[in-house]
């Protein structure tokens, strides 16, 4: 017991003596901010994908190269394609050939037609030579049946040939038109093989080495505009219906320690990603760092509310129930603006007014 006493005796004094933390509100420039993650992107970014799978022949360009839109970045193998391509042109001569060429059929199947023309109308004249004969019966009923006759098969053979070469001609000119798809799509599906640019910018990415196995799903490479760059973000969803195109941002980079950028906010994505319960947004920027890459990471403040002069107490002392603690007890304020460190007050107390720190 005599050890006792003089402790709490010593804990009393200190208690007595210890002075609760206090201040008084003051005027300052206030923000309300809503956060969001920060990534940096070149503008018109844009997956290089494959529309055909196959062997990579050829990787023309490398990370850091500037193309021109139209500039050949990768080659698939496509030998099978070439081999189609070849005799998708051969079955194409040979058909023009067929029809114009030195092979015409329809030049020779027209020389038949002449020589059955020729003998029609010898048969036909021999056959009204029958009939004048028969006139005078000068000739047999026989004879004159099988001059008739004659005549009636070199003129339905006459027409047949005839009938012949239209058919062919239209068969002939519809098979070159059905050669020469055949021969544009063949044409088509090899350049297939080479992966172009489409924009004027700079080569970010390259996923694949010669030799790899490319498929449709996976990206080649990653081009971008290399003068332009947009901030890509990430807002919950319960801060959307705050923010607004063309509000201000406040970006801080990881690269950049200790600054603060502006950029001001450009897209606002209509549906949210359910994965994650967020909106993407994209701003730009206004004043931007001295060098920008894609990739770097940040924080974004999208200014949604600016008072320029706002009566403020630091956030740790208000009360639950908007309450703050005075000389003469607790007190409820009505706040306005809010960040993580202060919180605006717009009525219950003024600049006079000393407050408590919660203990």
């Amino acid at each position: 017991m005599k050890f006792i006493f003089p402790i709490l005796l010593l804990f009393f004094i200190a208690s007595c003596g210890k002075k609760r933390e206090s201040i008084k509100p003051h005027y300052e420039n206030m923000i309300e901010a809503v956060y969001s993650s920060a990534t940096v992107q070149p503008d018109e970014e844009y997956k290089v994908n494959a529309s055909i799978a196959g062997y990579l022949d050829e990787v023309l360009v490398k990370e850091g190269d500037k193309v021109k839109k139209g500039d050949l970045l990768f080659v698939i193998s496509n030998k099978p394609i070439q081999l189609n391509e070849q005799n998708a042109e051969l079955t194409y001569q040979l058909l023009k050939d067929s029809y114009s060429g030195q092979s015409n059929v329809i030049d020779e199947m027209k020389l038949n037609l002449k020589s059955a023309q020729l003998k029609m109308q010898n048969d036909s004249t021999n056959y009204f030579r029958f009939i004048e004969l028969d006139k005078k019966n000068a000739c047999s009923k026989a004879e004159l049946d099988n001059s008739k006759m004659q005549f009636q098969v070199s003129k339905n053979n006459f027409l047949s040939l005839k009938t012949q070469i239209a058919r062919k001609e239209v068969e002939l000119k519809n098979q070159i038109n059905q050669s020469k798809n055949n021969l544009s799509a063949s044409s088509l599906r090899t350049g297939d093989y080479f992966i172009r640019s489409n924009i004027n910018g700079k080569v970010f990415q390259i996923n694949k080495e010669k030799g790899e196995m490319v498929s449709l799903q996976e990206p080649l490479a990653i081009l971008g505009d290399n003068n332009k760059y947009s901030l890509e973000m990430l807002i919950d969803e319960v801060d959307i219906s705050k923010v607004d195109l063309g509000q201000k941002v406040l970006i801080t980079l990881e690269a950049y320690k200790n600054e603060v950028f502006e950029a001001v906010l450009t897209e606002i994505a209509p549906k949210m990603d359910e994965r994650n319960q967020t909106f993407k947004i994209k701003a730009r920027f206004t004043k931007s760092p001295r060098k920008l890459y894609m990739g770097l990471t940040g924080e974004g403040n999208i200014v949604v509310k600016e008072d320029v002069k706002a009566l403020v107490i630091p956030a740790d002392y208000l009360l639950p129930g908007n309450m703050v603690e005075t000389e003469t007890g607790k007190v409820k304020v009505t706040i306005g603006l809010t960040n993580w460190d202060f919180i605006q007050i717009l009525s219950g107390i003024d600049q006079n007014t000393v407050i408590y720190k919660p203990e």
